[in-house]
């Protein structure tokens, strides 16, 4: 894409943001928009919506319009996490609320994947197409057999600040936003980093970007796995360290043939944290669950996207102080994850409340 339009990777990155911050904002609607509207007809709507400016994306002439066509995908694209994990939430038992969840985002990694593993072989314009046909596609299974669920209430009222108002609500969201400031600051710019500083080719790069994904499917699971039977801070825990570790050793690691197995702890450590943190959010005031789901999309992509604007500063004038000052910060915050959320480890239901249940 830099290549085509003239300008830097640097530049290109932009467009991650451009897609992240009005993902991470319009999130906040579609929560509350369940209380009027069937997420069955949301969700129609905005994947109509998505594959109409996906196709257009793939059909720009130049950078700006992909900027500004990227920008409304991230509007649409924001429906699906929020209406998916309030269905979760309302329909799955606590014993095995974190596999459900695990499941949902190793659907979302096998996305990823293949995204990647495509994006080394075919033009950046077909990138665009396949999301679009699949989109349409996706809007007409859904119409056909998706089953209206959620059937909401004669208000669209929302309880934002009633909800972030209780600590326990407010401290995951503070650790979500952090978590995955780091983790997409560091993430969207390790193509760059490989080709740039690594001089490594395009389909190198797209290769050991996919070992990263190919973990985060089988870490969703085995985080969802893991918090259901250890319990959800211990699994945060787990993750954070191994995304420490992973970004700590890309400092001084500059050999091909370690760089995958460092690609393969930092997915697998960043979707073990993932999928245990959805599902301590899950767990906490049902009231407040369609504000918590639309929340979790929202403040993870507004980080994510100032991530990305963030590690592009500084990865621009350093790679390695870069990583240095991730892992440092995501050290910090496997040490203190129990005080930032200040809460008791939850763990998977005893027999009495099985029986109970």
């Amino acid at each position: 894409m830099a290549r085509d339009f003239g300008v830097s990777g640097f530049v290109v990155g932009r467009i991650n943001w451009a897609y992240m911050l009005p993902y991470g904002l319009v999130a906040l609607v579609y929560g509350p928009l369940t209380r009027k509207f069937d997420n069955k007809h949301i969700a129609i709507a905005s994947l109509l919506m998505f594959s109409l400016f996906s196709f257009l994306s793939g059909c720009v002439l130049n950078y700006h319009a992909l900027f500004v066509f990227r920008f409304l995908v991230g509007i649409f694209a924001a429906a699906i996490t929020p209406l998916s994990l309030i269905y979760i939430a309302d329909h799955a038992h606590a014993l095995g609320r974190g596999r459900a969840v695990g499941l949902f985002f190793s659907a979302t990694f096998i996305a990823d994947l293949l995204g990647l593993f495509l994006s080394g072989m075919v033009s950046w314009r077909v990138m665009f197409f396949i999301p679009a046909a699949l989109g349409f596609m996706t809007a007409y299974l859904t119409m056909r057999h998706f089953p209206k669920t959620l059937v909401g209430k004669s208000t669209t009222s929302s309880r934002y600040l009633q909800a972030l108002a209780q600590p326990q609500i407010f401290r995951v969201f503070v650790y979500i936003f952090m978590i995955s400031l780091l983790y997409h600051g560091v993430r969207q710019w390790l193509g760059v980093y490989f080709s740039q500083e690594l001089m490594m080719k395009q389909f190198f790069v797209s290769a050991i970007l996919t070992i990263a994904s190919l973990a985060g499917i089988f870490g969703e699971a085995f985080g969802g796995f893991l918090s259901d039977r250890q319990g959800r801070i211990s699994t945060l825990k787990t993750g954070v360290f191994l995304m420490t570790l992973s970004v700590f050793m890309l400092i001084f690691v500059r050999s091909l043939a370690v760089l995958p197995f460092l690609m393969l702890l930092w997915g697998f450590g960043w979707t073990v944290n993932h999928a245990g943190l959805s599902t301590h959010l899950m767990d906490l005031n049902k009231e407040f669950i369609k504000e918590i789901s639309s929340l979790n999309s929202s403040v993870r992509f507004v980080a994510g996207g100032l991530g990305v604007v963030m590690g592009g500063f500084i990865m621009q004038k350093s790679f390695i102080f870069g990583f240095l000052v991730a892992s440092s910060i995501l050290f910090l915050m496997y040490f203190y994850t129990d005080r930032i959320l200040l809460a008791k480890n939850v763990v998977a239901p005893n027999a009495e409340e099985i029986c109970q249940s």
